[in-house]
């Protein structure tokens, strides 16, 4: 496992960093995109921790006020989320804006409890209408993404990041 960590950094066989959280082209693998999801996912939890740690408290009460640092800091992280859905879109030979479109979604999920757009409980308003249907897609997404196979070889993005790396899928 430490060895995947150190290919993150010197970009052998899993990109570097920078183009791994920040770069919009090319593909990556399924490995790649779990492990950038990972370390997204962390940063997400640690930061929400460090800004306001009053959300892991199991004590209070579900009806939490947003909290405009953290939503900050949340939506700092919609780019390289953005970044690896791009990246693993392409890798699937999806069309590269379905991830930018699956970022403005979250960024939009994230934006919308600062104006009570989602009521907690399900009901049959349009905006939780909206919720149910967005979060439909972000499950396609995680399936598509995160358990299927790139395309062999190259595609219109870029070379098959697996070639030379790994012998099979």
């Amino acid at each position: 496992m430490l060895r995947d960590f150190r290919h993150l950094i010197d970009g052998r066989t899993m990109p570097n960093l920078t183009f791994l959280f920040f770069g919009f082209n090319g593909r990556i693998s399924r490995k790649s995109g779990w492990l950038g999801f990972i370390i997204v996912g962390v940063a997400s939890a640690v930061g929400t921790l460090l800004i306001d740690p009053s959300v892991f408290d199991l004590d209070r009460a579900p009806p939490r006020t947003p909290n405009r640092p953290d939503t900050i800091w949340q939506l700092a992280l919609v780019i390289p989320a953005m970044a690896l859905m791009v990246k693993r879109f392409n890798d699937r030979d999806w069309p590269y804006w379905l991830g930018f479109v699956f970022g403005a979604l979250g960024a939009m999920l994230r934006l919308g409890h600062h104006f009570d757009l989602f009521l907690p409980g399900f009901s049959s308003r349009p905006e939780n209408v909206v919720l149910a249907i967005v979060s439909l897609a972000f499950l396609f997404a995680f399936v598509d993404n995160g358990f299927l196979p790139g395309t062999k070889g190259p595609n219109r993005y870029g070379p098959d990041p697996l070639e030379g790396s790994e012998p099979a899928r």
